[in-house]
């Protein structure tokens, strides 16, 4: 990653954003993400709703609430 970063620089191929929070986010994608996915395997296993901080329902990462509103959602999604 560094060498082909090295590599883009010497090169002089430079990427346009829209702005600075995209550039940001293309920049670190995969930190970021990966940052997202510890975080989230983190909550699973301790048993938090991983869209609040509420405990969730076992075996599932919702608790109640993010589950009803996730079962609302899909209901809506596969009928069309």
């Amino acid at each position: 990653m560094v060498i082909k970063k090295l590599w883009q620089k010497i090169k002089g191929n430079k990427k346009e954003y829209a702005n600075r929070f995209l550039k940001f986010y293309h920049e670190n994608k995969a930190r970021l993400n990966k940052e997202r996915r510890g975080s989230y395997h983190l909550k699973q296993k301790d048993g938090i709703c991983v869209r609040c901080k509420r405990k969730s329902l076992k075996n599932i990462v919702f608790c109640s609430y993010h589950r009803k509103k996730q079962q609302e959602y899909n209901k809506i999604a596969r009928g069309k």
